[in-house]
């Protein structure tokens, strides 16, 4: 199905080895990197073209593998000859719900998403839960993951997964009562974060030890992946500084440590937190995605520079001048600028116009 990832990245090795300085210079609270992600409507067309509630998730795996990688596959060749700092990658899609029912629970599908019930009634109600490794969707999720690989690892596409932080799959597991257990229960929630922690660190140890095992010898295979984690910080953008210091940064910080560097994501609603995520030590990037009816990050560069201590900063833009308007300053930090184009061609021209600034 895909040809080699070379033929879908014409300049691979260019654009792995600007974003390996970025990251490196990041982590090393060097600045002066820009860098920029061109979004195609094809970029994102997968996300709505895909009916997640077609498939049986026991049985119709390896026809759910074919139909996601056939649409990765059309959204790489569609993008092909854009020069910006996109590397291919594949990963399961099954909405939000997948990223808290490995623990234990169901999935409740819908056509572009999913959703996940809370299973602790109380807060301690976590030391009863099923042995890691055993629920349904623990072993489901890996044998999704093994058919994409099985059908994209001859080619040597790499493989990415993302991760919720401690405090965004303690939030879920526990739903909304997590937002007074800060102040009811904080000895108990210090226990189940700490129980987070680990059941992501191991969760996240099988998913790259099975991508490692179809990926070894693949040059950029293991790229997204090797040595690092994705994590979000979502609940975390609904408390404040001293909230995370104490009950989110602990953890997420653990999980950091264990697999080497951060890459991270919060939400402009709450750009306070981006000082708080980039004082945890080896932080290499965060997305910071851009929430409606709040404070854009294009428009706040001084404030996120200042904030950032180096690590780069994912965030987008409306129009190619707000790019031309803040180059300078964007200098004086760590950025990856995203514009949201049409077509192919206008990635493609957006490309050759930001390289040329």
């Amino acid at each position: 199905m895909f040809r080699e990832l070379s033929y879908y990245k014409p300049d691979l090795d260019k654009t792995v080895g600007m974003m390996d300085k970025v990251y490196r210079d990041a982590l090393n609270h060097k600045v002066g990197n820009v860098t920029f992600r061109a979004l195609p409507k094809s970029d994102v067309a997968l996300y709505s073209r895909f009916d997640l509630t077609k498939y049986n998730y026991e049985n119709d795996i390896e026809q759910y593998a074919k139909d996601l990688c056939e649409l990765y596959r059309e959204s790489f060749e569609e993008r092909r000859n854009v020069d910006d700092n996109m590397v291919p990658s594949v990963s399961p899609v099954l909405g939000i719900a997948d990223y808290s029912a490995f623990v234990c629970g169901d999935i409740k599908f819908h056509r572009d998403t999913s959703w996940f019930k809370p299973v602790l009634r109380e807060i301690e109600d976590f030391k009863s839960l099923p042995k890691l490794g055993t629920a349904y969707w623990y072993k489901n999720f890996l044998n999704i993951c093994e058919e994409i690989l099985k059908i994209s690892s001859p080619a040597g596409i790499p493989f990415l997964r993302g991760f919720f932080s401690p405090l965004d799959l303690a939030a879920s597991l526990r739903g909304e009562a997590i937002y007074t257990d800060f102040y009811e229960f904080p000895a108990e929630l210090h226990s189940l974060l700490d129980y987070c922690a680990d059941a992501l660190i191991a969760f996240a140890e099988d998913v790259y030890s099975l991508a490692h095992r179809y990926l070894a010898g693949k040059k950029y295979g293991m790229w997204h992946i090797k040595d690092c984690i994705y994590m979000s910080e979502d609940t975390a953008c609904m408390i404040s500084p001293k909230l995370y210091r104490k009950f989110c940064a602990p953890y997420t910080q653990r999980v950091i440590d264990h697999f080497g560097i951060g890459h991270m994501h919060c939400h402009s609603r709450a750009l306070y937190l981006v000082k708080e995520i980039c004082s945890l030590d080896k932080v290499a990037s965060i997305w910071i995605a851009t929430d409606p009816n709040q404070p854009r990050p294009i428009e706040n560069i001084t404030y996120l520079i200042d904030s950032s201590n180096g690590v780069c900063l994912s965030i987008d833009c409306d129009r190619f001048d707000e790019i031309e308007g803040n180059i300078e300053e964007l200098r004086k930090g760590n950025f990856s600028i995203t514009l949201p184009v049409e077509t192919a061609e206008e990635a493609e021209q957006s490309a050759r116009d930001f390289w040329e600034l």
